[in-house]
Parts: C-alpha cells; structure tokens; sequence
C-alpha cells in the first residue's frame, strides 16, 4: 500500500509535538514511516523537502550520516534554535541569542533568594528608584534590565496604583524624601562626649525621615492605611548588600 507523504508528515509532527518539539529515531524508522524501501540521494531530497513543507527538519541529513537522527519541528522553540545550529549562513542567530538569554535568567533566577522587607522599607528603596538612584543596600541582580522595568515591578509588588508609578508628583515627592534621608555619620576615634551627641542627633533624624516617609505613602495610597505586609525584595531580582558579603 502506498503511503500519502503529507499525511505522513502530519502524523509525524503530531508526534514530534507531543515530545516537545523533537524526536529521536532510528534512519530505518524514518524510512518505514514514509514507506521507503531504500533510501536513495533522490527520496531521500524529496522526503526533506516533504517535511519542510510541514516545518520540520531532520539532522543529521537521513542519506549521508548515521544510523540516528532527530526530527525538529521549527515552529517550537527547541526546533528554531535547531533551525539556525544546522543552517547558520541562512537563519539569523536570534533564537540562539533567546536561548542563552533565558539560561543565563534561570542562573540569576537560583541565585536569588526571598528578601522580605517592610512595606514602607520597600517603599523607600522603590522611591530611590525612581530617581534614578541605586538603592542604599541593595544591588539589582538583572543588570540587563532597564531602571524603568524595575520601578514597574516595585510599584506591582507595592499594589501602587499604576498611573502614578511614572507620574510627574511621584518623581518630586520621592526627590523630596531622598533630601531627607539620613546621612550615614562616622565617628571612630570620637570622644565619648561627642559620639552620644551624634548617635542623639542620628536618632532624630531618622525620626524625622520615617515620619516624612509614611507621609509619603499615605499620600500615594490616597489616605488609605499603610499595608502591614512584607514585600519580597529577593523575588524581584534585588540582593541585601551585606548577605552577598557573608555578613548576615
């Protein structure tokens, strides 16, 4: 009985796609599928030309090497990074670029951990951001990532409302709390007299900058209470400065 090729090729990629868009066989496999006696140089040509038409491709090439090959179907991605390994002068290395990309993502994804932070705490490093400052204590894993993308992310995982993330007053108001912050103070080898007066007027300061600080949220949630959540800094691809250093 003679095999209808395309029909073939539609049964073949069907099964390609339930392996996640490859599938290992044997040459002699191939060849029965399609009812080919002998592979020649000639089927053979016309066999692969049958299955590009249905968007697959096989290597190692059915005539020339092997007694193993794989069928790829290219429209997945496992068969679009196969398309451009076995046809590097005729497609574009983008899929290949998309692949590394999302390995070296999966790398940076198991070396975060979970961070969790106040709300307001997170609040203060969102609004750093939005400055365009790197956050006191905190380094941004994803150094591919634009500035935006991780203000966008911030402001989600506050539940801000999303008009105001960008808004022209939210970028004021967070100049003005960044004015505010308190300033890190040395005082090694400072009298003892000295040094209270300082750790005092520290204190103070840093009353004044929390309180300024909750202003500020109260104004970005519309008067609604300030959450009591915790926000998970480590998810979103932020480190803690002092846990990359060992010291906590």
């Amino acid at each position: 009985m003679t095999i209808d090729w395309h029909e073939a090729a539609v049964e073949l990629k069907r099964d390609v796609r339930e392996h996640d868009g490859f599938l290992t066989m044997q040459r002699d496999t191939l060849r029965e599928r399609f009812g080919v006696g002998r592979l020649t140089e000639g089927n053979t040509h016309d066999l692969l030309a049958t299955l590009r038409e249905h968007e697959m491709i096989v290597f190692p090439h059915p005539y020339v090497q092997g007694t193993s090959l794989r069928v790829y179907d290219v429209e997945t991605e496992i068969g679009k990074i196969a398309l451009a390994v076995v046809y590097p002068q005729e497609v574009p290395e983008t899929a290949l670029v998309d692949a590394a990309n999302l390995h070296n993502r999966a790398i940076d994804g198991r070396r975060r951990r979970s961070v969790c932070v106040p709300w307001l705490s997170a609040l203060d490093v969102f609004l750093q951001f939005v400055i365009g400052r790197t956050a006191e204590d905190w380094e941004d894993l994803d150094d591919g990532r634009h500035p935006r993308q991780l203000v966008e992310g911030l402001g989600a995982s506050l539940e801000l409302p999303a008009d105001i993330v960008h808004a022209t007053e939210t970028l004021r108001m967070a100049g003005a709390v960044w004015a505010c912050r308190p300033r890190v103070l040395q005082w090694e080898a400072t009298p003892p007299a000295l040094a209270a007066i300082l750790v005092e007027a520290a204190r103070k300061q840093k009353y004044i900058f929390d309180g300024m600080l909750r202003d500020a949220a109260k104004h970005l949630l519309g008067g609604a209470e300030i959450p009591s959540r915790d926000v998970d800094l480590g998810r979103l691809g932020l480190r803690y400065r002092r846990e990359a250093q060992g010291d906590i």
